[in-house]
């Protein structure tokens, strides 16, 4: 007979500043779609990480890079910065 078993994450997932992300996708004068094509990523990617749906540490690279900056700048500890 099986158990079900409950694995838990010993630390949170890392939440990024999506709002900072934005700022410097803007100060290049770039639309969301124009992020996707320099990080090389679909442009739902795009959409669905900053409405928070889906941030994966792979895409926050990929647009962190794109954006010519290191990942750590847009890492945040607080929930608000996802919305």
């Amino acid at each position: 007979m099986f158990q079900s078993v409950r694995m838990h994450k010993s630390e949170p997932s890392p939440l990024y500043d999506v709002t900072l992300f934005r700022s410097d996708m803007t100060a290049r004068g770039w639309l969301p779609i124009d992020l996707a094509r320099a990080a090389k990523v679909s442009h739902m990617t795009v959409s669905r990480f900053f409405s928070g749906e889906r941030q994966t540490a792979r895409t926050a690279k990929k647009l962190a890079d794109a954006l010519g900056h290191g990942l750590r700048r847009y890492l945040t500890t607080t929930r608000q910065a996802v919305a």
